[in-house]
């Protein structure tokens, strides 16, 4: 059976035995199985899938959702008016993930930002009871300093906006033990058009 830092990675499970015990956070577990089945079916799970490996190397640490900012909730607990979802990752730098220089690549980095960018936009629609599901229409970084080889990153992702089509997260990838900043993102992606079949998410 898998490991419990396994059960947290984009490989997909069917979603009633999906182990998410291992992510914290204010929602339910069904709402995390669903986040994760939909990330899974994103980040893709055949071998020849771009970057399958990375991705699977992406654990999921917490899922969570405030009616304000973190810093002013005093409850923790989801409002009817959920207006904020964040996410939480960690990987570590392999060779697999860096440029001639030893450092964690550019491309990579934007790989990374894509998932765990989507993830923060999916748990609020999941919280909200809409699709908020996309594709990226556009993603800006910013890369402050280099991340070496070996280096364990957490990348902390937190929802912007979400309304009609358009959907936006902010992405901060830093260092696990320090708190470094190494790369900085805002990535916007466009949902489907509207569907009355497919307006909202089954309940959660």
């Amino acid at each position: 059976s898998p490991s419990s830092s396994a059960s947290s990675s984009f490989i997909s499970r069917p979603s009633a035995t999906l182990d998410v015990s291992s992510i914290t956070g204010n929602i339910s577990d069904q709402a995390k199985r669903h986040v994760m089945n939909m990330l899974s079916y994103y980040t893709g799970t055949k071998e020849e899938s771009f970057g399958v490996e990375i991705a699977r190397r992406l654990r999921m640490r917490s899922m969570n959702v405030w009616a304000t900012s973190p810093g002013r909730t005093s409850t923790g607990r989801i409002s009817r008016k959920a207006t904020e979802a964040q996410t939480v990752f960690d990987i570590t730098v392999t060779k697999d993930m860096c440029n001639p220089y030893g450092t964690l690549h550019g491309a990579c980095a934007c790989y990374i930002v894509d998932p765990c960018s989507m993830s923060a936009i999916v748990v609020l629609g999941a919280a909200l009871g809409v699709d908020a599901t996309g594709v990226s229409q556009s993603m800006n970084l910013i890369w402050h300093r280099p991340a070496k080889l070996g280096t364990k990153l957490r990348a902390v992702s937190t929802s912007i906006f979400i309304e009609g089509r358009i959907r936006t997260a902010r992405v901060e990838i830093m260092d696990e033990e320090t708190d470094k900043l190494y790369v900085s993102a805002i990535h916007s992606t466009l949902g489907p058009k509207p569907d009355p079949q497919r307006g909202r998410l089954s309940k959660l």
